[in-house]
């Protein structure tokens, strides 16, 4: 239970690419040599460099600590090196809105269709079963999205959705082809709007639909070889030719080349289904699909929500409120660890969604708030996520950040509770370890309350109990023998499996925030882009805006992070630091609000505000010990765009940050001029020094040089959000 010298062994392949990004020479990319209990032998993965480098487990620890290190997994794999020929060099977050909802609804469709084809030993995928089975799907998918119109309240007959139509059975089928040749790729069901051409555009139709049929015609129990369809296609296309009206050009006879292709096309299930017979099939792929059996830790994760055994107390508006919360958690199903709860009043994808984001990330900062004795050091990225076909789970926004994390979603049917086991038998032991220590019970049914009112007898905090959760989590059950791991503790087991077969690393904090972040959109001109009151500028930004001019931008902010923002520049996501980049490197954006409704309250008769200032506020705010204890609530709400817009206009609004000689001596202050008259716009100077250095990852971003940018503001002031 010791909190020093823990090193988490990270589980990476040959086929992965690791990016590490060197103080002393910039990014290199790495790929894996070899790797054993000591560590791994990394050697570069372009040019011509091939020796060899050795980093022990407790080196690559400390590179991931420091968010030096980038893991994408199976980078290399052919069949993900095609979906990048295919689609671009991209992920699901670098796609706009409309077209990440497209690419999930196909992934909605071919997951069920699989769970069908698993569930019935039956299934062939013809048109005749697809029918069948697509009539399920849409009855299934009508239930979810009138779950997703309800959101976060109860299901009426008057709430609006839209639903596009179900796809053909044909169609079905290739995107089940596309799916399964990618290696279960999400973007591989990406469509081809965004390029242009085809394989076989010189081919009629005609000749299309002829290849298909005698591809499909390879797959037939009497075995016929690839040479002989494609004579009979061949024979059938002469025949087509001499029945075409005298004078029409023949139809052009496909090489042999590209009808293997059509046939090597077809997925190999089918392939050896239809030359061998279905359960030959099954018995012969069975080891592709290892149902619900997880080895690694991260394998796969349960997340589920849980109605609290007791009633609590909160203060809303200055009057007290008793109810009854409701618990989301993540588990590890390997090693029965907690990877991250999440309390809230109802079971909603507001609160889904930072369930995932904690479960990622580093959860030191809670064990710490709840004053834990052990640490909370389950933290990678998963390969799958199961949860029931609840709402929050359902959610656009929660499967979509499953997907950015290049995660698999899964949802369990209707009525199998035993599908997410791991999560029912916690949710029972925490009500029933935890809770008999506080009053306010409200137990699992009337016969075990018996006459006892909850709502008179709680005198148990909201607060009191996220920290009591965690704390009995981390110090108590984590540390208790369980029956499922055959003695082990829970921490022994994720001990044990980490150090055989490691975990994936989890994703740095710019991948973060452009997975969790607020999309937002933001004006840019020649100070950059504002956001919170913090002006983000960065040399490429600048380079973008000599090509396009003053525009507005797209912008992905972490409220937990506001010491750089992303920028969409039109091919990828940019990091932009803040100009004052050592002032709000790690910090919240709440501490960033308290810090400037403390410097409105002190500066109004004192001198402009200047950076020294500032930093002397976060200070204060920090000493109070108050602002950590606040991050560490697992009952904190995350913030919403509308709510940063409401802190950009209430208390953010003419802020502006100069350097402390950049300020004559006189009455201007924060919000009035040189007479003590109200002018929001008095503080609005140049930030001096922006662009005088390089910002931090400019050397990542290419950018080693300062290009000559005016720093000298010539537009017109005005009251848009942004300023």
């Amino acid at each position: 239970m010791s909190k020093a010298n823990e090193v988490i062994r990270y589980d990476l392949g040959p086929l992965d690419r690791i990016i590490i990004n060197d103080i002393a020479s910039g990014l290199r990319e790495f790929r894996v040599v070899s790797g054993d209990d000591h560590g791994y032998v990394l050697t570069a993965a372009s040019g011509r460099d091939n020796r060899c480098e050795e980093f022990s487990h407790a080196d690559i620890h400390a590179l991931v600590k420091a968010d030096r290190f980038s893991h994408d997994p199976r980078w290399y794999d052919e069949k993900k090196s095609m979906v990048r020929v295919r689609h671009g060099n991209i992920n699901l977050f670098d796609l706009t809105e409309t077209e990440q909802r497209q690419i999930l609804k196909r992934h909605e469709i071919v997951e069920l269709l699989l769970a069908a084809e698993k569930a019935d030993k039956n299934f062939k995928r013809t048109d005749e079963y697809l029918g069948e089975v697509r009539t399920i799907i849409g009855g299934t998918l009508l239930q979810r999205n009138q779950a997703r119109a309800a959101g976060d309240k109860k299901e009426r007959c008057d709430q609006d959705f839209t639903m596009a139509g179900m796809p053909s059975t044909r169609t079905m089928r290739r995107w089940l082809r596309m799916y399964e040749e990618s290696g279960c790729d999400v973007l591989s069901l990406r469509d081809g709007h965004h390029r242009s051409g085809n394989n076989y555009s010189n081919l009629a139709p005609t000749i299309l639909a002829l290849m298909e049929k005698h591809a499909a015609g390879y797959a037939d129990r009497r075995r016929p070889t690839i040479h002989r369809q494609y004579e009979a296609m061949a024979r059938e296309l002469r025949e087509i030719n001499g029945s075409r009206e005298s004078g029409a050009a023949p139809l052009v006879m496909p090489s042999p080349t590209t009808f293997r292709k059509v046939v090597k096309s077809i997925p190999a299930f089918d392939i050896h289904a239809g030359r061998f017979g279905i359960e030959a099939a099954k018995k012969k792929f069975a080891i592709v699909g290892a149902g619900l059996e997880s080895v690694r830790a991260f394998q796969r994760m349960l997340a589920d929500g849980h109605k609290m055994q007791i009633v609590t107390i909160s203060e809303e508006n200055g009057k007290e409120v008793k109810k009854r919360l409701m618990l989301h958690c993540a588990i590890d199903a390997a090693t029965r660890c907690v990877t991250a709860v999440k309390l809230s009043e109802t079971e909603n994808k507001k609160t889904a969604v930072p369930l995932l984001r904690m479960a990622v990330s580093d959860k030191s900062r809670f064990a710490e708030a709840a004053n834990c004795s052990s640490t909370w050091p389950m933290t990678a990225r998963p390969v799958s996520v199961h949860t029931d076909s609840g709402s929050a789970w359902i959610s656009t926004e929660f499967r979509t950040a499953v997907a950015n994390l290049r995660a698999t979603a899964e949802v369990a049917a209707v009525g199998v509770p035993w599908m997410r086991s791991h999560a029912e038998r916690f949710f029972g032991t925490l009500d029933r370890c935890l809770l008999p220590s506080f009053s306010g019970r409200t137990f699992g049914s009337i016969q075990e309350k018996g006459d006892d009112d909850p709502t008179k007898s709680c005198s148990l905090l909201d607060d009191e109990l996220g920290k009591a959760i965690v704390r009995y989590i981390v110090d108590v059950y984590h540390h208790t023998p369980h029956a499922g791991l055959l003695g082990l503790t829970p921490f022994q087991k994720w001990t044990e499996l980490v150090d055989r077969y490691g975990v994936l690393p989890p994703p740095g904090k710019h991948e973060i925030r452009n997975i969790f972040g607020l999309r937002l959109e933001r004006s840019l001109d020649q100070r950059g882009i504002r956001v919170a009151g913090v002006h983000y500028q960065s040399l490429k930004l600048q380079e973008h805006r000599r090509i396009v001019g003053d525009t507005t931008v797209n912008v992905m902010f972490d409220p937990e992070d506001i010491g750089a923002v992303s920028a969409w520049l039109g091919d990828g996501w940019v990091t932009v630091p803040a100009v004052h980049y050592d002032t709000f490197a790690g910090v919240h954006l709440d501490d960033w609000v308290e810090a400037a409704r403390d410097l409105r309250r002190r500066n109004l008769l004192s001198a402009a505000l200047t950076q020294n200032l500032v930093d002397e506020a976060l200070r204060d705010i920090a000493a109070l010990g108050n602002a950590a204890i606040a991050r560490g609530n697992i009952n904190g709400i995350t913030t919403t765009a509308e709510e940063l817009a409401r802190a950009e206009r209430e208390t953010l609004f003419g802020f502006d940050i100069a350097d402390v000689d950049a300020i004559a001596e006189g009455g201007v202050t924060a919000n009035r001029d040189e007479n003590g008259n109200r002018d929001r716009f008095a503080n609005a100077i140049a930030v001096r020094g922006a662009l005088l250095g390089p910002f931090p990852n400019d050397a990542a971003e290419g950018n080693t040089t300062a290009s000559p940018v005016s720093t000298t503001p010539n537009r017109k002031p005005n009251i848009k959000l942004e300023d």
